[in-house]
């Protein structure tokens, strides 16, 4: 692996095990926060690796680290919620879930829509609306969740 995507993903587990909060909903506040810094803070990293991946570059170990990532956060989210309130936390698909909205805010900060600030003021409200997206979810779903 790289030392660029080696990187993120130190810095990225990092941040999962410093973000504070004893329930998912103060994790997942606290998450959004402290996500709007570190991908500001690691923009041109990130870039380099994206950039890579719209050229078909290290294909392999990009999807590597990422899933690498997920799982990292995925056994956060297990170790939050034994009871599995937010079961979809559990599993691989939920948590991809959970991160593709992240992603969604941080585009939106890099398009202009929002600034840092703007993100992290709403920390709150996003996370409310995300909590309750999952709490609605039922687990007859499961079929199609990933086992490992």
């Amino acid at each position: 692996m790289n030392e660029n995507l080696s990187r993120l993903m130190l810095d990225y587990e990092n941040a999962i095990d410093c973000c504070e909060g004893e329930t998912v909903p103060e994790f997942i506040e606290n998450f959004i926060y402290g996500s709007m810094d570190y991908n500001k803070d690691n923009f041109d990293k990130i870039q380099a690796e994206m950039s890579k991946q719209a050229q078909n570059k290290e294909p392999k170990e990009f999807k590597r680290a990422f899933d690498e990532m997920l799982l990292y956060l995925r056994d956060k989210f297990i170790e939050l919620d034994p009871q599995k309130e937010y079961w979809a936390l559990h599993y691989r698909e939920g948590v991809s879930a959970f991160v593709a909205m992240i992603d969604g805010l941080v585009i939106q900060y890099f398009s202009g829509l929002y600034s840092v600030d703007d993100l992290k003021e709403r920390s709150k409200l996003f996370s409310d609306i995300i909590i309750r997206g999952f709490a609605g979810v039922k687990e007859h779903h499961t079929n199609v969740m990933s086992a490992d």
